[in-house]
């Protein structure tokens, strides 16, 4: 959240329940809307979600290295996704779903280390949710980061993404991502009032101008990806 403004005290228990977290886990990185909201502070994430490269390989090792830890309960276990509890935050560790390791870089919570993606990554993950999830939050999110980095660093980042995200149809997830842009309609639209959303920012309280926006970004990467060309991930 903005450091401007007094922080929320559930938002700095989720920060705090994610430190703990990477305290037991030091290779876990934080993703999803927490991680957006971190870079962006245009709402409130009141979980935290963390993903592994190997939690697939070690399920059971992680699951016994957090439940020996005072305050954590486990909710659901289902390989390869964990929900926890701790403090009561709810708490979650998956598969990272690439193969390629996550750009991540290193914030200071309270003393003590906090790994999230860089802007950049935080995109790319939040567009491959809205491909996947189509949730009304994902769109906030990604909407939010491309906002904040600008047209030209959101088209740099969204550059690979076919090369992270191969589908196995061999269809351009790119394309797909632009396609779902530029006609936007998650799932839960009507379910969510925008206005009293997670101390959402006031201007995307209107769906119409979120929309805009998305439709915007849409021809914004096209443009950019068909001036500059697609690039494989390092």
């Amino acid at each position: 959240m903005s450091a401007s403004s007094e922080p929320l005290p559930d938002w700095e228990e989720v920060l705090s329940a994610a430190a703990r977290l990477q305290r037991i886990l030091p290779d876990a990185v934080l993703v999803g809307g927490t991680a957006a909201a971190i870079h962006a502070e245009h709402r409130l994430s009141r979980d935290a979600d963390h993903v592994l490269t190997d939690l697939r390989h070690r399920f059971e090792a992680v699951l016994g290295e957090l439940e020996v830890v005072a305050g954590w309960q486990t909710a659901r276990a289902r390989k390869p996704v964990l929900i926890l509890g701790s403090h009561g935050i709810e708490t979650g560790v998956r598969q990272l779903i690439r193969e390629k390791p996550l750009e991540t870089m290193t914030l200071d919570h309270r003393g003590e280390a906090l790994t999230i993606p860089t802007r950049a990554e935080t995109l790319r993950i939040k567009a491959v949710l809205v491909l996947r999830r189509n949730a009304t939050r994902d769109y906030l999110d990604f909407v939010a980061m491309a906002t904040l980095i600008g047209d030209t660093s959101t088209g740099e980042a969204l550059r690979p993404f076919d090369d992270f995200y191969p589908q196995p149809s061999g269809e351009s997830a790119l394309q797909q991502l632009q396609a779902q842009l530029a006609s936007p309609l998650p799932y839960d639209l009507g379910d969510t009032e925008l206005s009293e959303y997670r101390h959402l920012a006031p201007r995307w309280h209107d769906w119409q101008a979120v929309k805009a926006e998305c439709m915007r970004l849409a021809d914004a990467t096209f443009n950019y990806v068909c001036e500059h060309g697609g690039s494989k991930a390092d």
